[in-house]
């Protein structure tokens, strides 16, 4: 059986982002604002989870936000994506119980195409029955990114919270890991097959995708990156709207909070959350933050 262990849990909001990489970076203007509001100064990092050792040393203006910032802010703790109770947790809600299986779940046109791209990797569809749809999505995302030598461990929000245990800065989330699971397993049965459906599409497109997507983020393209997030999101708005939307519309006001409680807060979030217009930017911009793109 394959289950998804703590690099698979970091695809819940990986696959929101949907940004995949191919090569080194060759750094310009970066994924990362700074605002300023009221004497307070708030940076937005745009995090990517999964990458490859290649990809550091970070940029100079990365690195300086995170040694400014008294507070640095995620999408969760990772401590607590990785404990035992959120491994067990994705494994109750990602399986099946009492002989369901994912074939009885699925229309035929989506389970054919989950059993051709299996078969491609020469992997029987027996392996994935027992899974719903959303926890199926998951394994063949991180076999993919695990093909192309992307880690979870490289991903830049696991190096910012690494650091700033080293360097005892004060960490906060903006969300629970529960939370966070139950965003993708709690779905609706039709929205669990959209959301395999979108994965097996992007899967079959990862190559050609990656270095448009890879050179957009890595000059800080926010207007490109947007455009690529919302043609791969265009046959699945609901979901747009659940994953992307309703929570930066959530994160707003918990990050002004923080910000009112500290001198200099950084914030990192995937980066499909801070490009468009209902990125968690354009909410700020909106409560009178200015912001300027380093």
């Amino acid at each position: 059986m394959i289950y998804p262990g703590k690099r698979s849990l970091r695809c819940l909001i990986v696959l929101s982002a949907l940004l995949f990489f191919s090569h080194a970076l060759a750094w310009g203007q970066s994924t990362l604002w700074k605002g300023q509001l009221n004497g307070k100064t708030l940076y937005l990092m745009g995090s990517i989870h999964v990458l490859q050792a290649s990809h550091y040393p970070l940029p100079v203006a990365m690195e300086s936000a995170f040694a400014e910032s008294d507070l640095i802010v995620f999408e969760i703790d990772q401590r607590e994506m990785e404990n035992a109770a959120s491994k067990q947790l994705v494994v109750t809600k990602g399986l099946y119980q009492g002989g369901e299986t994912l074939q009885k779940n699925l229309t035929k046109s989506t389970f054919q195409a989950l059993k051709d791209h299996l078969a491609a990797l020469k992997l029987p569809i027996a392996i994935f029955q027992p899974m719903k749809p959303a926890y199926c999505a998951l394994v063949i995302t991180m076999m993919e990114f695990e093909r192309q030598g992307f880690e979870a461990q490289y991903g830049l929000d696991h190096y910012f919270a690494d650091k700033a245990l080293r360097h005892n800065k004060k960490i906060a989330a903006l969300e629970s890991a529960e939370f966070q699971i139950n965003l993708l397993f709690d779905l609706a049965k039709k929205d669990q097959e959209k959301f395999l459906k979108q994965t097996l599409l992007e899967v079959d497109t990862f190559a050609k995708e990656s270095d448009r997507m890879s050179q957009a983020w890595e000059r800080g393209e926010s207007e490109k990156l947007h455009e690529i997030m919302t043609t791969s999101f265009q046959e699945f708005p609901d979901l747009y709207e659940k994953l992307i939307v309703t929570r930066n519309k959530t994160w707003q006001p918990h990050i002004e909070q923080l910000v009112d409680q500290h001198r200099t807060v950084l914030v990192v979030v995937g980066a499909g959350h801070l490009v468009g217009p209902h990125s968690v930017l354009k909410l700020l911009e909106k409560r009178g933050y200015t912001f300027s793109q380093l």
